[in-house]
């Protein structure tokens, strides 16, 4: 009787345990139905069709949980438990339903969220698990200069490519502009369902068109190039275009402008045309080898800029944090072109001026993934028009692009670090210069349309530096002393000569900015020469320029006398020992006329065997006579 009452007693707990199941065990009950149905499917069991009905809810709860937030993670189907591992889980289970997991989908005005690092780590490896067979595979050709970054061997900026933080944040001088965000992608991210990346949020993109070859330098257009560009105009995503640059001259950054240009014509181009200046990895590619100075990385870029602009299309460039403070003078684009810049972080340090932020390489977009590559690079678009137009030494010139609505707008500007105040304000058409600022120094301005508070321009301009007074005076038969008032501040000066046969001055020398003087040797004697100076200044990653001095005119001294100090002296026809012998000084101390130096060589004329010849002879044979 007893045993008959504790059976009783165990069977009414087995049925209060059943009806108190938690929401998660009744899942993992359906969990476990799937797979059955799978196994079943496998041996061809006829008893299919109930396990089927089971799974189809179970499907349909899913699609729910991924509605409500789309940053969770599908995870894979769990083999088989006992029935004290079952119940385990099911604790487990209940403890991470309290976890609350940050949406990923938000208005565009705000940042954008990431998924914490655990619960990243846990989906990613259920991804790999359960990839679908469907997934495209995307083969990287060996000269794409973009396949590095892929594999974590990005450089600077690149490196630490994931975002494991909850929300982005923004600098405070982008408070109050249009924020957009968007995408950037190549054949890297394989074939992309457009509608869904729209649908997802996806307010822009750019799309990769071309590369060069890291290493040989060829051109090539992105496999995915023409088919992204359509399909995006087909979805209504407004996109601009880059191209991979490996160009270490203006030339080839000319020859990639227009091999991009050429390649989108026929396509809607709402954004940018994008010059991609980067290193592929440190150590490798064609532009980490050039080792380009500051001076020439930034020519590069404005070179490239200024054919675009001229091809009809508007230029930006795209670069790293690290390439914009080390490797160019950022603000000479700046000024004139859309800055877009790279720094994967939750908020950035970068000082400059940016249009554009790409903050990671780990985001994830419906519509984009393929079997390796489940990630997509993503941006902010701050709304820009604002302009530099002229600089001088006591104003700046500016334009912007008309704002729907707006009569007329308001112009507020700071220096240094304070807050910016309102210069003008009602101002009609859309271009103002400011007056009676300070020369070689930065300002920067907002533009807003009249009595709003939505800034819809915003730039930092250099004013430039005064002109330098300049003298020189001819020293010896060979050389001439320029000088020039020395100025506090000055990073360097521009020492340019006249070159007749191309008619047109030449750098001859950077002066270092303390110095205030130069001796430009090498000259012919009693002759006269023509330079000029300019001065310049580093100011918020920019130069500041001064103007070009008044052109002035020196002459070398006359002749001298010399005599020569060894015997069977070679005369050349040029300066230097394997140019053509012109006759041998057969004497020690046979005099000559010194009409001029080039190098370590005196240019004299000697009579040789009666007849004068000029030519060219070692300095350390000639002793001149004072």
């Amino acid at each position: 009787m007893r045993k008959r009452h504790n059976k009783a007693v165990c069977l009414l707990i087995v049925c209060l345990m059943t009806v108190m199941l938690p929401a998660e065990a009744l899942a993992q009950e359906m969990d476990v139905e799937a797979n059955s149905q799978e196994i079943q499917d496998a041996v061809g069991d006829e008893a299919s069709d109930e396990v089927s009905a089971e799974a189809s809810k179970n499907e349909t709860e899913s699609d729910t949980l991924k509605e409500d937030n789309k940053s969770e993670e599908v995870l894979a189907d769990k083999p088989l438990l006992r029935e004290e591992e079952q119940k385990e889980e099911d604790k487990e289970s209940q403890k991470t339903e309290t976890k609350e997991i940050p949406s990923q989908k938000e208005d565009v005005s705000e940042a954008r969220t990431d998924i914490v690092k655990q619960e990243e780590e846990q989906a990613e490896e259920s991804e790999k698990d359960n990839e679908p067979e469907s997934l495209e595979k995307v083969t990287a050709d060996p000269e794409d200069p973009g396949k590095y970054r892929l594999t974590g061997r990005g450089t600077g900026d690149f490196s630490g490519s994931a975002i494991r933080t909850q929300a982005l944040s923004h600098q405070s001088k982008y408070k109050d502009c249009i924020k957009q965000w968007g995408i950037d992608v190549s054949y890297h991210n394989g074939t992309i369902d457009w509608e869904k990346a729209k649908a997802d949020g996806v307010e822009f993109a750019i799309i990769r068109v071309a590369y060069r070859g890291y290493e040989n330098g060829k051109l090539k257009v992105d496999t995915q190039a023409y088919n992204n560009m359509k399909n995006a105009n087909a979805a209504g995503v407004p996109i601009g275009v880059y191209i991979f640059s490996q160009a270490v001259s203006a030339k080839e950054a000319k020859q990639e402008a227009d091999f991009i240009v050429k390649n989108i014509k026929g396509y809607k181009i709402d954004l940018p045309v994008v010059l991609d200046f980067e290193y592929v990895a440190t150590g490798v590619g064609r532009l980490y080898k050039a080792k380009l100075s500051k001076s020439a990385g930034t020519s590069v870029c404005n070179a490239f800029c200024n054919r675009v602009k001229a091809l009809g299309y508007t230029p930006m460039v795209y670069a790293s944090k690290s390439m914009y403070e080390d490797k160019t003078y950022a603000a000479d684009i700046s000024q004139s072109y859309p800055i877009w810049m790279a720094h994967y972080n939750n908020s950035t340090s970068y000082e400059g001026e940016y249009e554009y932020w790409q903050y990671t390489s780990k985001g994830k977009v419906d519509g984009i993934k393929t079997k390796d590559n489940p990630y997509t690079d993503l941006n902010y678009r701050y709304y820009n028009t604002l302009r530099i137009t002229k600089r001088a030494a006591g104003g700046l010139s500016m334009k912007w692009d008309a704002w729907d609505g707006a009569d007329s707008y308001d112009i507020y500007r700071k220096s240094g670090s304070g807050g910016y105040a309102i210069v003008k304000s009602g101002v009609k058409g859309t271009s103002y210069t400011d007056k009676s600022l300070k020369a070689g120094v930065n300002y920067s301005y907002k533009i807003y349309p009249h009595g709003t508070k939505t800034c819809i321009g915003f730039n930092t301009g250099i004013t430039q530096l005064t002109a330098v007074k300049f003298s020189g005076k001819g020293t010896a038969f060979d050389k001439i002393r320029l000088t020039w008032p020395k100025i506090s501040g000055i990073t360097a000066y521009y020492i340019e000569r006249y070159n007749s046969s191309k008619k047109a001055y030449s750098n001859i020398k950077t002066a270092s900015g303390k110095s205030n003087s130069y001796t430009d040797g090498s000259k012919n004697a009693a002759t006269r020469y023509k330079y000029r100076i300019r001065p310049y200044k580093v100011v918020f990653n920019g130069r500041a320029y001064g103007s070009y001095s008044k052109a002035i005119s020196v002459k070398t001294k006359g002749k001298v006398k010399a005599k020569t100090k060894i015997k069977k002296l070679n005369l050349r026809k040029n300066a230097s020992k394997s140019s053509k012998n012109l006759g041998v000084i057969k004497k020690k101390g046979s005099k000559v006329t010194v009409s001029g130096s080039s190098g370590s060589w005196y240019r004299i004329s000697v009579k040789i065997n009666g007849n004068t010849k000029t030519g060219y002879v070692k300095k350390s044979n000639i002793k001149l006579i004072k």
